[in-house]
């Protein structure tokens, strides 16, 4: 199906968001037009399709869930992390079948830039500190727990969360109590510990070989893109200074809905996700990449050599987009939506208003950008 022009059309040149902006029939915030056929279909595939696609996957949730109960009742390590890998990934690879994601295919990229179904020779002793990879949906997350099984940096209230919080445990994710990090440097009691120091720690112990923790899979973009693009790297899962093992997703985007998250409220993302009968995803598998001395001594240069590394490879352009872009390009969209549905009857005002969006999105991003230079961390939770 050939991409579909967005309601939104030419941007103004103050919004930067070549990276968050849909292709697909559905548009921007699902807010294109739809034909009576296409609301029709929805309306139909909500009765049928979608609570099918829902209660399958709330059952697949929910074994696992009981299987993380039994297996902490009666195993003790190091069994009951291949008990909890096991029935994990089995698990999450039916969830992606009751997605639609039927055809999911692992490639494995030499140096030289051939491609091959099969792992090198010397693969599964690749030492490194962990996983690093572009960030597209949340359906990312599903697909990697269904062959890797790695852990992941979330908040530290999901560990408390029903379903949810035992099995955040049960891939032994690296939970942080970002409030009581942020109070302890208000505080400058010198308390606390960042995300990128818990981080640089469990990755180094990783690649020392001492550690029988999953490995770390990290999202250095921090936010979701359209998969068309890939954002300027966090420095924050580079600071460790050890080899990463690069990962490229790439979604087949042509259909008539995107599986990729980046400009759309998430109820919505779900539910279109459940309208559809299949998907297609490969994921590259890339060469290891081992920091030079001039790398490790400077976590920025590593994470953008290691950027244009996967650029090159998954044939994915990089751009400069940042994720206070979106929030100003999400900012700009809404105003818009609420002034072409009436909630503004004077065209002056609408007008004046219009423009005061985009310099309040604008302004709203410098000072996100600068926030985030001041944390320093580059990490993107689960649960954001």
């Amino acid at each position: 199906m050939a991409q579909t022009a967005d309601w939104l059309g030419q941007l103004p040149p103050e919004i930067r968001a070549n990276a968050f902006k849909r292709s697909d029939l559905y548009g921007t915030y699902a807010n294109n037009p739809k034909s009576f056929a296409t609301q029709l279909r929805l309306i139909v595939l909500s009765l049928t399709l979608v609570p099918l696609k829902l209660f399958a996957c709330i059952g697949c949730v929910l074994s696992y869930y009981l299987l993380i109960l039994l297996g902490n009742a009666t195993l003790s390590e190091p069994f009951k992390t291949k008990y909890m890998v096991f029935w994990g990934r089995f698990w999450t690879r039916a969830v992606l079948y009751c997605l639609g994601f039927w055809t999911i295919k692992w490639v494995y990229v030499s140096p030289e830039g051939t491609v091959s179904s099969k792992a090198p020779l010397g693969f599964k002793e690749r030492r490194f500190g962990g996983y690093v990879s572009n960030h597209c949906s949340w359906v990312d997350i599903v697909l990697y727990m269904s062959r890797l099984f790695p852990s992941f940096v979330a908040k530290k209230e999901v560990s408390a969360l029903p379903l949810v919080g035992p099995i955040s445990k049960a891939m032994q994710c690296l939970f942080v109590d970002r409030e009581a990090r942020l109070a302890s440097d208000k505080l400058g009691d010198g308390g606390g510990q960042g995300m990128s120091q818990l981080v640089k720690d469990r990755m180094q112990r990783k690649h020392e070989g001492g550690s029988e923790e999953l490995p770390m899979l990290l999202f250095p973009e921090g936010t979701t893109t359209n998969n068309r693009f890939m954002l300027p790297f966090k420095r924050g899962a580079f600071v460790a200074g050890v080899p990463v093992q690069p990962l490229v997703l790439k979604y087949d985007t042509s259909g008539r809905f995107s599986p990729t998250w980046d400009s759309m409220p998430g109820h919505k993302h779900i539910f279109l996700t459940m309208t559809e009968f299949s998907y297609r995803v490969t994921c590259y598998v890339l060469p290891l990449y081992t920091p030079s001395e001039e790398e490790k001594a400077d976590p920025a240069l590593y994470a953008e050599n290691v950027r244009q590394m996967m650029g090159k490879y998954g044939k994915i352009a990089t751009c400069e987009d940042t994720f206070a872009d979106k929030l100003a390009f999400f900012k700009y969209v809404t105003d818009r939506m609420a002034h072409e549905k009436g909630c503004c009857t004077d065209p002056a005002a609408c007008k004046s208003g219009k423009a005061h969006g985009i310099r309040a999105g604008v302004q709203h991003r410098v000072q996100v950008e600068a926030r985030a230079e001041t944390e320093g961390e580059g990490l993107r939770h689960r649960g954001d």
